[in-house]
């Protein structure tokens, strides 16, 4: 009995091990053509950490999310190692995407660095907006005042290569608002240290370097002059963390002057902080700046914040100067002042439309998550979400001579004039001066240019 035991044991080992043996054999050959359902099982059990982290109410949903990873991890033919990173944030890429949202976003670390560091009013770099035209990264304009400007860049300038590096392989591929960002991201840098921009400048075809010592560029967002007849003129380009400081600083020279009307131009404005936006507002008038719209339909009041005594603007009558760039805070503002304020009108193009609300959330690894948390509406409750603001008055873009007006910001005048034409500027300068107003408009919106950057 003991004997027979022993023989059926000794049996059942061998089989055992001549099924283990032929099963490798069979796995060693299947790996020679290809992967087998092994590779899956080992990637598996190498990310079962990952689904546990799952949480427990969405795992359901997650196993096909899984299961493509496994095979991705056991299968995909690749000569590198596979980039985890890149794949899970394609994955955040899709998720986002999926809801149909354009402004609930994904950004990397380097974008996101960008974009916190340019909010905030300032930055090291170059100085210099960066545009795309025809595939290659170009100067779009520099700032006045930076290094930039005093290395001698021009507006079209091609940017070929920086420090040796050609941007064409860096931006391959990407879209505008991406490709800028990248070429921003390797011009941009600490202060005191140099940059060296291989450039052509059309119609050349030769290029030649520029050595440019980086340096701390503060971001101009409000431009402001007295014009003829005691009109104030006031430029917001943008609503960043230093613009309701430089529009203090703004009124406090115009406000002495006693001007009789203004004119606040938000034309390309294409938004940024909401709390800059209800300061800004808060400058004109006291009241309501806006409602936010949130899930469930609960509707939250937002009031102006009211500046210092000597910031406040409140009586004289203003045009605000809109067009298809104007967007996001910019129309807050706009459709603000044209609800709440007295003797307020807009004039120019109907705005670019975007009437939501986005919470930016800073991620571990530097990367950052835009989410639409609300849409808003003006103080007499009208959406502007993908509708715009059209103002009162429609007046087209035009510069020809017949709309002759004080060259404002940093414009000049065309070869052999004396005066800049504006056919919006000049129309808002004829309403506060009581003329008539404007005729219907003939020509197209100002189209909105994307993937503009500041380097």
């Amino acid at each position: 009995m003991i004997r027979t035991s022993r023989a059926v044991t000794l049996g059942a080992l061998v089989a055992v091990l001549v099924g283990v043996a032929a099963f490798a054999a069979g796995w060693a050959t299947a790996r020679v053509v290809g992967t087998t359902p092994v590779d899956t099982f080992l990637a598996r059990v190498a990310n079962r950490d990952l689904r546990a982290e799952t949480p427990a109410n969405a795992r359901a949903d997650f196993a096909v999310f899984w299961q493509v990873w496994d095979l991705v991890q056991a299968e995909f033919y690749r000569q590198e190692p596979l980039d985890q990173r890149k794949m899970v944030y394609g994955a955040i890429q899709g998720m986002l995407t999926s809801l149909g949202d354009e402004y609930t976003t994904f950004q990397e670390p380097d974008l996101a660095a960008q974009n916190r560091e340019s909010m905030q009013g300032r930055f090291e770099g170059i100085g210099a907006y960066l545009g795309v035209q025809d595939g290659a990264i170009v100067i779009d304009r520099p700032f006045p005042g930076s290094p930039a400007e005093r290395a001698g860049l021009r507006s079209g300038d091609v940017v070929v290569a920086v420090d040796g590096v050609a941007l064409a392989e860096v931006i391959a591929g990407l879209p505008d608002g991406e490709a800028t960002a990248r070429a921003a991201a390797r011009i941009r840098g600490p202060k005191g240290t140099v940059v060296t921009l291989t450039l052509r400048r059309p119609p050349d075809t030769q290029t030649f370097d520029v050595a440019i010592t980086r340096d701390e560029v503060p971001i101009i967002t409000v431009n402001a002059q007295m014009l003829d007849n005691g009109v104030a003129y006031i430029q917001i380009t943008e609503f960043k963390a230093t613009t309701t400081q430089l529009l203090d600083e703004a009124l406090r020279d115009l406000i002495p002057r006693r001007p009789r009307s203004v004119v606040l131009d938000l034309r390309n404005n294409p938004g940024g902080f909401l709390t800059t936006a209800q300061e800004v507002l808060g400058r004109f008038y006291d009241g309501v700046a806006l409602y936010e719209r949130e899930n469930g339909g609960v509707e939250k009041e937002l009031r102006t914040i009211v500046g210092p005594a000597d910031t406040r603007l409140y009586e004289a009558p203003m045009v605000v100067l809109i067009n298809g760039g104007s967007a996001s805070a910019a129309e807050i503002v706009a459709g603000a002042l044209r609800d709440s304020r007295p003797n307020t009108v807009l004039l120019g193009e109907k705005s670019f439309g975007k009437g939501s609300v986005q919470n930016i959330h800073h991620l571990s690894d530097g990367s950052s998550a835009r989410i639409t948390i609300a849409h808003w509406l003006t103080p007499n409750r009208t959406a502007i979400h993908r509708i715009g603001i059209t103002p009162q008055y429609e007046v087209a873009a035009s510069e020809d001579p017949q709309y002759a007006v004080p060259c404002v910001t940093n414009r000049q005048p065309a070869e052999g004039q004396a005066t800049c034409a504006d056919a919006q500027l000049a129309w808002g300068l004829n309403v506060l001066a009581g003329m008539a107003p404007p005729p219907l408009p003939t020509g197209a919106l100002l189209p909105v240019v994307p993937g503009l950057r500041a380097a």
